[in-house]
């Protein structure tokens, strides 16, 4: 009866081992964009990115509102899978985007298997609410 007793402790333990890990590395990415929205002239667009894998590249592009991707490009991850950097937005026309941000090691503009996947929304101009 021990024996059986401390099997089934064993096994529950592993479980909830791996159900502890599981959740630790399918966590989503953080993604800050700042500013939240753009101006209609070329501006500084800062990334605050932290979770996806770690020393590899992101991938990321701007999605127009007819499924056009108007501008893209990598930055590379360090070791808690994060960068922060910018990009200078010029020629980007009004519109809503889709910003979307992926893991790419071997830069091929296709998802990793094991990567992860952040899809935001940005909008130039940014929609000023009068009241």
């Amino acid at each position: 009866m021990q024996t059986n007793l401390l099997l089934y402790l064993s096994f529950i333990i592993s479980f909830l081992l791996s159900v502890e890990i599981a959740l630790i590395y399918s966590t989503t990415p953080t993604v800050k964009i700042s500013p939240e929205c753009g101006t209609l002239r070329d501006h500084r667009i800062n990334f605050t990115v932290n979770g996806f894998n770690s020393n590899g590249n992101i991938y990321w592009e701007f999605i127009n509102s007819t499924g056009i991707v108007d501008t893209y490009g990598y930055f590379d991850s360090n070791g808690t899978g994060g960068f922060n950097d910018y990009i200078i937005a010029d020629g980007m026309q009004p519109d809503n985007y889709t910003l979307r941000f992926f893991d790419d090691k071997n830069n091929d503009y296709v998802i990793d298997p094991n990567g992860k996947e952040v899809i935001l929304k940005y909008e130039i101009p940014c929609n000023s609410v009068l009241f």
